[in-house]
């Protein structure tokens, strides 16, 4: 396999289409609720804590989930750990689309919550099992990508198809692609691992050892800085961009549309352009992955204190720039990969995940 070509074999497209699937899903049906907030408001009679409540249900469950997760990962492997998890989104899709009253709408967020949450950590699980190391940056970055577009996907382009459809039958469509994507995983991912069979210690050691994570060094080399930028874009994302927008910039509703189009644009750009930004400045000595990963740090601080100053429909645009540069701190995760073996792989990166939820948990609060 040349590495230069590995976008185009035909194992990158067995993992990349379903686990691209799934991660759009993913983040689309967990930005939904920020573009859902005015109708939601209007048909259930929901207060702003009742619309924070919402999004705590879904960063608490996704979350959580993280730990089996893990473990699940290391033990069987990114097909047949995805694949079941996805049929939680199927029913908390089809809850959300059936609901009456807030304790229904809180319930498929939870659903949806566990369901997703391993979407992206199958994906890097597999990505790193499969796929030569040094390629890995490119290759997540490519898979974050389809992160970027659900996000964008989940503002105008949702809001005209529930005035086409209707919102409960938009929400019955999602639990259909939902179980497509299950499908995919299962019946297009590969099986087998390479490099054979894997020890396996039992789920309540592997799970211990992942809590032991916690203390490890080089764990807290990487995560602060792409905890502190993911946790500020998924709390915007995923249920503040609509109010702000709103309510902070005074802007009618298909002009805050626009604005959240270009934020999520900033988002997808970031998340295609982490990988190859650092495989460019690495092949030419300008900056190593770690630099550049507290770059796009530093810079995510100074314009979000831009943002705290201007206050206004002036800082609109500036979200934008936060997307782009939240999303560049996914290089983290490649960082990561290459601290740890194969078969801790799982477990880390979904620690590394849940410690970026946890946060955004209270961020959206």
């Amino acid at each position: 396999m040349k590495d230069k070509n590995i976008l185009l074999t035909p194992l990158f497209l067995r993992l990349f289409i379903p686990f691209g699937v799934g991660y759009f899903l993913s983040v689309f049906l967990g930005s939904a609720n920020a573009t859902m907030a005015p109708m939601l408001v209007t048909e259930f009679t929901l207060s702003p804590s009742d619309l924070g409540f919402m999004s705590s249900i879904y960063l608490i469950f996704f979350g959580l989930a993280q730990f089996p997760l893990g473990v699940f990962l290391d033990r069987y492997g990114a097909r047949a750990t995805l694949a079941p998890m996805l049929l939680f989104a199927v029913a908390g899709a089809l809850v959300f689309a059936a609901a009456e009253g807030f304790a229904a709408l809180a319930l498929s967020r939870a659903l949806i919550g566990i369901g997703l949450s391993g979407s992206l950590m199958a994906a890097f699980k597999a990505y790193a099992s499969w796929l030569p190391a040094e390629r890995l940056p490119l290759v997540y970055s490519v898979q974050s990508l389809m992160g970027g577009l659900g996000g964008m996907f989940a503002t105008r382009p949702i809001s005209v198809a529930f005035g086409l459809f209707g919102w409960r039958q938009v929400f019955v469509m999602l639990a259909a692609v939902c179980l497509c994507s299950a499908s995919l995983v299962w019946f297009v991912v590969p099986n087998d691992r390479p490099g054979g069979a894997v020890k396996v210690d039992s789920f309540v050691k592997q799970l211990w050892k992942m809590f032991g994570f916690f203390g490890d060094r080089r764990f807290w080399l990487v995560a602060p800085t792409v905890t502190a930028a993911q946790s500020v874009m998924f709390a915007f994302l995923y249920l503040w961009v609509g109010p702000w927008m709103l309510d902070v910039a005074g802007m009618e509703v298909s002009e805050a549309g626009m604005y959240m189009m270009l934020a999520f644009g900033g988002a997808a750009l970031g998340y295609f352009g982490n990988g190859i930004l650092a495989g460019w400045f690495k092949s030419r000595g300008w900056l190593t992955w770690e630099q550049l990963y507290l770059l796009s740090g530093v810079l995510l601080t100074l314009v979000l204190a831009a943002i705290t100053l201007i206050n206004g429909r002036c800082a609109a645009p500036l979200w934008g720039i936060v997307m782009f540069l939240s999303t560049m701190t996914m290089i983290s995760f490649p960082i990561t990969r290459t601290m740890y073996a194969g078969d801790e792989v799982g477990r880390v990166l979904s620690l590394l995940n849940f410690t970026i939820f946890f946060l955004s948990l209270f961020s959206g609060s």
